[in-house]
């Protein structure tokens, strides 16, 4: 790429006065001046009213420098495959300058490329490159370039696809976040812009919320020109200033003590450094744990970058908060009060993340229901040993009884990355830090519905204390709640005693009923 533009620059050097005079002509409705003098700039010099002209003409200028870029582009095309093209070619008799069909699908073949194609793939790529609408007709040199450009360009956004799914052929689609965390995109596209090629290469098909295989091809063109548009080739100093411009506006956002930041790294965080002689001392001491699960999580901590918060995955921010070391020593309860607090918090977030200039459309995140119901009538928090916090029985139960439900305390979220950001909204607002991640720990992923889109679900109240059981699994205790009537199929978010329960008995439920453990990366994270 950078031998084609230093190309193009050369052409340009060699026939700067001719483009500009072509540029001047368009950018001044025809009318030429009599000369026009650059200098090693490329800026105007030879009068006022050239420099004016040409500022005029500069998109003309551009126009022709793209179309300079193209030429060579396709100049370097038909080198690469000139050689291939010719001895394709000799099979039809000297003199030939087209092949067949056929005689391209079998040379595909010998190249072991047809097996990476799905049905219809090859015959598309052939009909875009010779304008054909079928298999019928010749293709030229011309051609078989674009052919093996377009096969190219196929074959990527192939391996993309393999990267967003985890190298899985799935027919169940990418979802938005999967997609949005995508480390190629991360850089260059706001989730703003994001949301607007997704919209677009979903269609009408945006209310389901994942992508499809052939969807997601037409999403990797789209990205792919928007990542070429000049807004996206920004040189180093162009991103240095654009970091510069972002750290004094996080400084002036701490200055404002009553103001708290939503968006980027939440006010008061600082970016570790990642030297031994730097590290914070919280780390340092970590390190030298005799805890292994805490040495291994500050390892990780250690080689989290602060500055690309807003791509941490689940297990990532796990470290990032420390949560092993704060779950090394026993929880307390929630009090009332510290839910009242979290759950008066979450919607004062809600109303700020909606205001974010970069959120996408729709509803980011909302309450289950507006039913409300008391736990309390059947169940209690307490210390449950080994397990931590537990759910322990006020009464009797008898099986087939409703336990507890879920209410206008679920809070859903559509995208993996407004509960993330949540959880760093919360870090910043309360002294606990464990509050963060007893968050953290509290949430899972669903779907609400068969065939649904996977959510991620939180309760903001005691029901998140509900530990794991497992029948017949050794070190287990067998669990006495699912989720779903005694006769449903999947769990519609009511929470029913399957066995009877006694009075001081822990409630216990098997949280594959309901959770996709393996399924935070369809969210993103």
């Amino acid at each position: 790429y950078e031998s084609k533009i230093q190309a193009a620059l050369e052409n340009y050097a060699a026939h700067s006065d001719e483009i500009l005079q072509r540029a001047i002509k368009v950018g001044n409705d025809g009318t030429a001046i009599d000369s026009v003098e650059i200098d090693a700039n490329g800026d105007v010099t030879s009068s006022p009213s050239a420099a004016l002209y040409a500022e005029f003409g500069s998109a003309a200028v551009n126009t022709a420098l793209d179309k300079i870029n193209k030429e060579i582009e396709q100049q370097d095309l038909l080198e690469e495959y000139e050689e291939s093209f010719e001895e394709l070619t000799e099979q039809n008799g000297e003199g030939a300058t087209t092949i067949t069909y056929g005689q391209l699908e079998q040379w595909e073949e010998e190249g072991d490329i047809m097996g990476e194609l799905k049905d219809g793939e090859f015959l598309s790529i052939w009909q875009k490159a010779t304008g054909s609408e079928s298999q019928e007709g010749e293709m030229t040199l011309s051609q078989f370039a674009t052919f093996n450009d377009l096969l190219d360009k196929l074959l990527m956004a192939k391996a993309d696809f393999m990267t967003v799914t985890d190298g899985k052929d799935t027919e169940e689609g990418i979802s938005y976040d999967r997609l949005w965390n995508m480390d190629a995109l991360s850089d260059y596209i706001s989730e703003d812009e994001f949301f607007k090629l997704w919209k677009k290469a979903l269609g009408g098909d945006v209310a389901k919320g994942v992508m499809s295989y052939e969807q997601f091809l037409v999403f990797w063109e789209l990205a792919s020109e928007w990542l070429e548009h000049d807004d996206y080739e920004k040189d180093d100093e162009s991103r240095d200033e654009e970091e510069d411009s972002y750290d004094e506006d996080s400084a002036d956002d701490e200055e404002e003590e009553d103001e708290f930041v939503y968006h980027g790294i939440p006010a008061g965080q600082t970016g570790f450094k990642f030297a031994d002689e730097d590290l914070p001392e919280d780390i340092k001491a970590d390190l030298e744990s005799d805890d292994e699960d805490i040495r291994t999580e500050a390892m990780l901590r250690r080689e989290l970058d602060p500055d690309r918060w807003d791509k941490f995955k689940y297990w990532e921010l796990h470290a990032y908060f420390a949560c092993d070391k704060l779950f090394s020593s026993p929880r307390p309860l929630w009090t009332d009060q510290q839910w009242r607090d979290v759950r008066d918090f979450y919607h004062e977030f809600l109303e700020e993340d909606k205001r974010e200039e970069d959120s996408p459309e729709g509803l980011h995140s909302y309450q289950f229901s507006e039913d409300e119901y008391d736990l309390s009538q059947n169940a209690i928090p307490f210390q449950s040993g080994d397990k931590g916090r537990g759910l322990q029985a006020v009464r009797d139960i008898k099986a087939g009884e409703l336990v507890f439900k879920a209410t206008n305390n679920t809070i859903v979220f559509n995208y993996g990355h407004t509960w993330r950001k949540l959880l760093f909204a919360v870090k910043e607002r309360f002294a606990d830090p464990g509050i963060t991640c007893d968050m953290h720990v509290w949430s899972w992923v669903q779907d609400l519905y068969d065939g649904g889109p996977m959510k991620v679900v939180m309760d903001l109240d005691s029901g998140s204390l509900l530990n794991e059981g497992r029948d017949n699994v050794e070190g287990w205790e067998p669990p006495n709640v699912q989720c779903g009537r005694p006769d449903a199929t999947r769990c519609d978010m009511d929470y029913y005693a399957f066995r009877d329960i006694k009075k001081g008995d822990e409630l216990l439920i098997d949280y594959n009923e309901f959770a996709f453990m393996d399924s935070w990366p369809d969210m993103g994270l």
